[in-house]
């Protein structure tokens, strides 16, 4: 187990802080991202470093035909998962390191991440990329939402100060951790590249805020 594993093992009974720390903005663009999707029905769908799940929540037109399958690899976040949705979803939940990950070729046609790429090292971008173009199927789509680092430097200050000081100060340091990989993820845009090179289209990339980006892609073509 990796230190970046035990953070979130230790972390998840206070996970949902992260909710109230981001004064609601957290859930409000993970609703927006998973919802680029208009069907879920009778689909394949992979929620990609799912954490206890959250995305789930947001799925549209779903059927007892939708599968889905989560994978993660915190122990507690799995765990967390499986109570809050066992009841809710027929889920397969996988836990293990993505970079080691077994899912077949061409096997979903819905992937999903949401506040999981940050804390990719760059030198791993390429092949997280290349993972995820072998995994979705043809006419699959792909949609990730994440932090990244403002551009503009009064807000890139605000920011540095409410996660540093503030949250840390009110929630506890553990949340110190959050700016460290929101800023050194400057943009979506070198995994968007990647996905062009893997002849993936870019439906939508847009950033919300000077802090939130939301990144879809679909293999063979726009919608």
């Amino acid at each position: 187990m990796n230190d970046l594993q035990q953070y979130f093992d230790r972390i998840q009974p206070r996970y949902y802080i992260n909710e109230i720390a981001s004064l609601g903005f957290t859930g409000l663009f993970r609703r927006k991202a998973v919802r680029k999707v208009t069907d879920y029905g009778d689909k394949r769908v992979l929620d990609l470093m799912s954490g206890q799940g959250e995305n789930l929540k947001f799925l549209q037109k779903h059927n007892e035909n939708t599968k889905i399958i989560t994978l993660d690899f915190s122990s507690a976040m799995n765990l967390k998962l499986s109570s809050a949705f066992k009841n809710v979803y027929a889920v397969k939940q996988i836990q293990e390191d993505f970079f080691k990950n077994r899912i077949p070729n061409s096997s979903m046609d819905i992937i999903l991440c949401s506040y999981g790429t940050k804390t990719i090292e760059e030198d791993k971008i390429q092949t997280f990329a290349d993972e995820l173009s072998r995994i979705i199927d043809d006419k699959g789509e792909i949609v990730i939402v994440e932090f990244v680092k403002p551009k503009t430097p009064w807000r890139f200050a605000c920011v540095k100060w409410y996660i540093e000081i503030f949250v840390s100060r009110v929630f506890g340091k553990e949340f110190k951790a959050l700016f460290y990989y929101i800023n050194k993820n400057k943009s979506l845009h070198n995994l968007k590249n990647q996905f062009i090179h893997n002849d993936l289209s870019v439906v939508s990339h847009k950033r919300y805020m000077d802090l939130v980006e939301i990144l879809h892609v679909k293999k063979n073509g726009v919608l």
